[in-house]
């Protein structure tokens, strides 16, 4: 016989644990507080405690990189990509999909000649938009 659906066990559902918590369970770890009254006073396990005061020195890392991120780039953890590559994708996504339909062999290699003159009008100095890091030029002043 199957198991049954009341015999499953439901996994919780992960939530991101934001900075500042993160910080307040540090502080209160160095002034001596033990894991099992912060996992209380918090309501997470001792186990995620003991995880965020071991990892200390990489959420203050990927803090001070989400402050230093230029405007308009996308964060994922600690690695940033320039809003020229945002550009450039959702332009070669149009234009995959403008040829899809015409029986023309996309192969990876059209592909990415096609990515690389894209990528080449969009950092020509002339178009005005990014600078030679790919990252948009204040145009407001």
């Amino acid at each position: 016989m199957g198991k049954t659906a009341k015999n499953k066990e439901v996994k919780p559902k992960r939530n991101r644990i934001t900075f500042e918590t993160k910080a307040k369970i540090i502080k209160l770890k160095d002034e001596g507080k033990r894991n099992i009254e912060l996992a209380k006073m918090f309501g997470y396990s001792t186990s995620t405690i003991a995880t965020i005061y071991n990892a200390k020195s990489k959420a203050i890392e990927q803090r001070a990189v989400e402050e230093c991120v230029p405007q308009g780039a996308c964060v994922f953890n600690t690695e940033y990509r320039p809003p020229v590559l945002n550009d450039l994708d959702t332009i070669l996504y149009e234009w995959f999909k403008r040829n899809e339909g015409r029986k023309v062999a996309l192969t990876m290699t059209a592909l990415q000649c096609k990515a690389r003159s894209i990528f080449a009008i969009l950092m020509d100095p002339t178009h005005g938009i990014f600078d030679n890091r790919g990252y948009r030029i204040n145009t407001e002043t």
